[in-house]
C-alpha cells in the first residue's frame, strides 16, 4: 500500500522537477498539441479552458485531427492517454476503455457523446469524424454530470459552428487497399441572424485480409453521409441551433480465425473413447495471414425461404438535435432536444473455421459436428455450417433542460434535468443451419428492449479565496428497462425452449456524487483532489438454460479517488498534466454459469451476474514541449495496474476437471485487454517554406505492453509498437500531406474472445482478429 500511495503522490513532485528544464523558443499554441495552450472545452457542461478544468482531459483540436489524421475512434485511441480500444469482431460491438475499467458484459463503460448528445450502443460509437471543431476525452466516472453509462469516463465529439462568412472545405485522399475518401463543407451567413453550414463525406476501403475459403475481400468498407446546420441569432442573448446528421454504412466481417489449442491434452466431452485433443490454448495468439481467412465471403441464406444477404453489416443512421441557449444575464438556459435512429443488419460467418482435417478414419468421415455426435458429420472442405444474422432498429429520443450561473463568481451552479427513451428491436435469424423445417418449427426470436430514464443534477462550486476551489456535483437517476421476446412463426409453445415467450421488467437508480478541491499554487500550476462514484445500468438475462431467478443483473458501481496537477513551464513553453488514480470497482457484472443440469451447451448456461470486484491503479501523464520554433514534441504516458480483487468465472471448470486441475483463483489476474505500459511520442517539425508555405513533417510512436484476452489470463496479446508518419506542406488555400500508417506493418491481433473451434469437438479455442496493416496514401485540401 505504501508504494500505490507514493506513486498517487508522484505527479506533483514531477510537476516541480520540471521546472529546471532549460527555456525553449516560443509559446505553445493551440494548434502545437491537444492538451495545451487556450482550448475551451466544455467536460462539465460549460465553456472553461482546458487547463483550468480539474479533470483529466484530452482535447484533439481541429488542426490537430487534420494532422494526425484522426478519423475514427481507434485514431482517437492510439494518441490520448488512459484510453484503449478494442474492435470486438464487427462494427456493432466496438468497445473503447478508459483507465482500464474493460467491461465483460452489459454496456459499454464509457460514454460517447455527439454535440451532448449520448450515442447509445455499441455499434454507433465509431463514427466517422468529419467537420470536427475538437474531441474530448475525459478520464475518470462522469456520471454525475452526464449519466450511469459514463461509468470510467466520456468522449465527446463537437461540431463545428456555422461561420459568420462564407467559407468552406473540400479534402480528397487516395492510397493503396482501395482507399478512396472524399469530404467536404461549406458555411457561411444567409442575413445577419441566420448562418448555415453543410457538409458531406464518403470513404470506401477494399479491407486488407482476404478469405482462405473462397478468395473474397473480408473487411472492406463503404461509408458516406451528408451534415447540415442551422444557426438562428433572433437576438443578441439567444441562439437556437438545428443539427441533422445521416449516414449509410457498409462494413465486412471481421479479419477473424478460430485458433487451434496448444496445451493441456485430454478428452474433449462428447468425443468417441480414446480421442486425445488440446483443450487449452496458452501463451501470445499468433497473428492472421493477410490472405488466410477462414470465413466464407460473398452472400448468405438468412431466412427460412432462401433469403440471402451480404456478409458484413449494414447501417443507416439519423440524428438530429435542437439547441437552445438563452443568456438571461444572470442564468443561463440551456435545453437540448435529440433524436435519433439506426437500421442495422450484421450477417458473420458463424464458425469462423472450415473442416480441413477429419477427426476420425476414415477420411470421408469428416469432422464433427459441433462436437455433438448425433449430428451429421461436415465433408472435407466445407464451412457454411454457421450463420449469424440479426436485424434491428434502435431509437432515441431525450430531452435535456439546464439552468446554470454565468462562471466566474465567488459561487457558481448548475442545474438540470434529463430525460431519455429507446427502443430497440432486432429479429435474431442465427437458427443453425438456417432451414424451412427449422424456421417452422422454432420460429425466429425477435427481441424489443425499452429504456426510460429520469434524472435530475446538480454541481456548486465555491471559491473561499483566489487560489481555493471547491466543487460538489451530484445526480440522481431512475431507469426503468423492459424486454419482450416472442417467436415470429407460429403461436408461442411452452414445449419447445427456443421459442419461449419473455416479459421482463426492471427498475435501477442510481445516485453518483462528484467532489473536488483544486487549489492554484502559482501562476498556471493547479493541483487538484477528487472523490466519484460511478455507475453503469444493469440489465437482463435472456439465454435459455438459465433459471428465472437469473433473469435480471443489477448495476455495478466504483469509488474513484484522484490526485492530479495541471502545470506550464516556462512562459507555456513547458506544459505538463499528470494524475494518479485509484478505482474501487464493485458489483463487477461478470460471466457465471449453471450446472450442467440445466441442459444445453456451456454458452447457453452462461449468464451475467454481479460477482466481479477489482481494483485499478493508475498514472498519467502529458507533456507538450516547444524545444525550438520549428520543432515540438509530444509525449504522453499511462501505467495501469487493473487486477481482479474477487472474481469466480466457472465457464472452464469442465474443462479443468477434465485434466484434473482445480477451479481457477483469479484473484489479482489481469483484466483483459488491459495494457500495464502505454506510451506515445510524437515529434513535429513545423517549417516555413517561403511566402505563406509552411512544411509540417510528424511521426506518432504508439506503444502497448502485453495484455491479456480472458480473466484467466492463459491468452495475450504480444507487446505492440505502431509508427505512423505525415509530411505536408500547407498555404493560406492549400495543404498536401503523404502518410504512412503502421509504417512497419505490426501484425499484432487487436482482439480476441473465448470460443469454440466447432470442427474438433467444440474446444474452447480463441478467436483472434487482425490489425489494420501498413497503407500508404495521400491527400489534397482547398479552403476558402
Amino acid at each position: 500500500m505504501t508504494m500505490k500511495c507514493t506513486l498517487l503522490l508522484a505527479p506533483a513532485g514531477l510537476a516541480l522537477v520540471l521546472g529546471a528544464l532549460p527555456a525553449a523558443a516560443q509559446d505553445t499554441t493551440a494548434d502545437a498539441s491537444f492538451i495545451a495552450g487556450d482550448i475551451l472545452v466544455t467536460a462539465r457542461k460549460r465553456e472553461e479552458n482546458l487547463q483550468d478544468v480539474p479533470l483529466a482531459i484530452s482535447a484533439f483540436t481541429s488542426q490537430e485531427i487534420r494532422s494526425a489524421r484522426i478519423e475514427r475512434l481507434a485514431d482517437v485511441a492510439k494518441l490520448a492517454p488512459g484510453l484503449n480500444f478494442t474492435p470486438l469482431f464487427g462494427a456493432q460491438n466496438q468497445l473503447p476503455i478508459i483507465r482500464g475499467a474493460a467491461q465483460t458484459f452489459g454496456q459499454l463503460n464509457v460514454g460517447v457523446f455527439l454535440d451532448g448528445v449520448y450515442l447509445s450502443g455499441k455499434a454507433a460509437v465509431d463514427i466517422e469524424l468529419a467537420d470536427l471543431e475538437r474531441i474530448e476525452v475525459v478520464r475518470g466516472p462522469q456520471s454525475a454530470l452526464y449519466g450511469r453509462n459514463t461509468f470510467a469516463g466520456a468522449i465527446n465529439y463537437v461540431s463545428r459552428r456555422p461561420s459568420d462568412r462564407l467559407s468552406g472545405w473540400a479534402d480528397a485522399s487516395v492510397g493503396d487497399f482501395g482507399l478512396l475518401r472524399f469530404s467536404a463543407s461549406a458555411s457561411g451567413p444567409v442575413t445577419d441572424k441566420v448562418r448555415v453550414k453543410v457538409g458531406g463525406y464518403y470513404r470506401n476501403h477494399d479491407g486488407w485480409y482476404l478469405s482462405s475459403i473462397d478468395g473474397g475481400r473480408v473487411d472492406g468498407i463503404e461509408i458516406y453521409g451528408a451534415t447540415g446546420t442551422i444557426e438562428l441569432l433572433p437576438t443578441d442573448n439567444l441562439t437556437i441551433t438545428w443539427r441533422g446528421t445521416w449516414s449509410h454504412e457498409e462494413s465486412g466481417q471481421p479479419p477473424s480465425n478460430v485458433i487451434r489449442t496448444n496445451a493441456s491434452p485430454g478428452r474433449p466431452a462428447g468425443s468417441p473413447v480414446g480421442t486425445v485433443r488440446n483443450l487449452l490454448y496458452v501463451g501470445d495468439v499468433p497473428s492472421i495471414p493477410r490472405n488466410g481467412v477462414t470465413v466464407n465471403t460473398g452472400r448468405a441464406i438468412v431466412g427460412p425461404l432462401g433469403q440471402t444477404a451480404a456478409y458484413g453489416q449494414t447501417q443507416d443512421a439519423f440524428r438530429t438535435n435542437l439547441k437552445i441557449e438563452l443568456d438571461g444575464g444572470p442564468v443561463i438556459v440551456t435545453a437540448l432536444t435529440s433524436f435519433d435512429r439506426r437500421d442495422t443488419q450484421y450477417v458473420f460467418d458463424g464458425d469462423n473455421t472450415i473442416c480441413d482435417t477429419p477427426s476420425t478414419a476414415p477420411p470421408s468421415t469428416g469432422c464433427p459436428n459441433f462436437g455433438f455426435p448425433f449430428a451429421p458429420a461436415i465433408p472435407i472442405g466445407t464451412s457454411a455450417f454457421g450463420t449469424s444474422s440479426v436485424k434491428g432498429y434502435s431509437r432515441d429520443w431525450a430531452q435535456e433542460l439546464r439552468f446554470a450561473s454565468p462562471g466566474g463568481g465567488r459561487f457558481d451552479w448548475l442545474v438540470g434535468a434529463f430525460y431519455y427513451d429507446n427502443k430497440s428491436s432486432s429479429l435474431d435469424r442465427s437458427l443453425n443451419p438456417l432451414t424451412a423445417a427449422n424456421a417452422a418449427t422454432f420460429g425466429f426470436p425477435r427481441q424489443t428492449t425499452t429504456t426510460q430514464s429520469l434524472a435530475i443534477f446538480g454541481s456548486a462550486t465555491f471559491r473561499p479565496s483566489d487560489v481555493v476551489r471547491l466543487t460538489a456535483e451530484l445526480r440522481y437517476e431512475n431507469e426503468t428497462q423492459a424486454f419482450h421476446q416472442v417467436p415470429t412463426n407460429g403461436p408461442p409453445s411452452t414445449t419447445v425452449a427456443s421459442r419461449r415467450v419473455f416479459n421482463l421488467r426492471e427498475n435501477f437508480d442510481f445516485v453518483t456524487p462528484r467532489f473536488i478541491a483544486d487549489v492554484t499554487v502559482a501562476d498556471g500550476k493547479m493541483i487538484y483532489a477528487s472523490v466519484a462514484r460511478g455507475a453503469k445500468t444493469g440489465g437482463f438475462n435472456t439465454n435459455l438454460n438459465v433459471f428465472d431467478n437469473q433473469r435480471t443483473y443489477g448495476p455495478e458501481t466504483s469509488w474513484n479517488y484522484e490526485l492530479g496537477a495541471k502545470t506550464s513551464w516556462l512562459d507555456n513553453r513547458l506544459v505538463v498534466n499528470l494524475a494518479g488514480f485509484y478505482t474501487d470497482w464493485n458489483d463487477q457484472q461478470v460471466a457465471c454459469q449453471n450446472p450442467v443440469a440445466a441442459g444445453g451447451t456451456s454458452t447457453q448456461r452462461t449468464y451475467v451476474c454481479n460477482v466481479g470486484e477489482a481494483e485499478i491503479w493508475g498514472i498519467e501523464a502529458d507533456m507538450v514541449a516547444r524545444i525550438a520554433d520549428v520543432f515540438t514534441l509530444t509525449a504522453n504516458y499511462a501505467w495501469t495496474d487493473a487486477r481482479y480483487r474477487s472474481f469466480v468465472d466457472d465457464s472452464l471448470a469442465a474443462t479443468l476437471a477434465i485434466l484434473g486441475r482445480p477451479p481457477l483463483d483469479f484473484d489479482g489476474k489481469r483484466l483483459p485487454y488491459v495494457p500495464e505500459h502505454k506510451f506515445v511520442v510524437s515529434p513535429r517539425f513545423d517549417v516555413p517554406l517561403g511566402g505563406d508555405w509552411r512544411g509540417e513533417a510528424r511521426a506518432d510512436l504508439v506503444h502497448q505492453s502485453r495484455r491479456f484476452v480472458r480473466a484467466d489470463n492463459f491468452q495475450s496479446f504480444a507487446p505492440k509498437t505502431t509508427v505512423d508518419l505525415r509530411i505536408g506542406a500547407s498555404s493560406d488555400n492549400l495543404a498536401f500531406q503523404f502518410f504512412v500508417n503502421n509504417l512497419f506493418d505490426d501484425k499484432t491481433p487487436v482482439a480476441a474472445v473465448r470460443f469454440f473451434d466447432s470442427v474438433n469437438f467444440s474446444v474452447a479455442s480463441p478467436l483472434v482478429q487482425g490489425p489494420e496493416r501498413r497503407q500508404i496514401g495521400g491527400s489534397v485540401r482547398y479552403s476558402f
